[in-house]
């Protein structure tokens, strides 16, 4: 998946990315959306040469997206079951039941948090070209 993203900030050799708002025009989801206000590290493994507030092309291939996806929303929510039915085979209690499975969900959050600390590089969205003004 090819994006455009603004440079907002380099600092210490780290980038620092937000979305065109541009193309938050005209969507549906605008009133909701966080994403106007939300940046995020880029790498630029080929060291080309940008500046703050340049225009430049990242790539995050459509697996890496999925699995990123994956591991951030769908293993905590996954986690809810097994945390039920070990919440089922310590009570009978709806109360003991529901904690587990928060317990649960909170695990697999940390699980999500432990893997992308590890193989932040791998995951993080790179940098393959500047954009060209017109």
């Amino acid at each position: 998946m090819k994006q455009t993203v603004t440079i907002e900030e380099i600092k210490d050799g780290k980038m620092m990315a937000g979305c065109d708002k541009s193309l938050c025009e005209g969507c549906k989801a605008s009133f909701f959306c966080t994403s106007k206000k939300a940046s995020f590290q880029v790498l630029n493994p080929e060291e080309i040469e940008l500046k703050e507030g340049d225009k430049a092309v990242i790539d995050m291939p459509p697996g890496k997206t999925l699995l990123t996806v994956f591991m951030s929303l769908g293993l905590p929510l996954l986690m809810f079951i097994p945390g039920y039915f070990i919440g089922s085979l310590i009570s009978e209690s709806e109360g003991v039941k529901l904690l587990a499975s928060l317990l649960a969900v909170a695990l697999g959050f940390a699980i999500a948090a432990i893997f992308f600390r590890v193989k932040k590089d791998k995951y993080t969205p790179r940098i393959i070209g500047k954009e060209e003004e017109d």
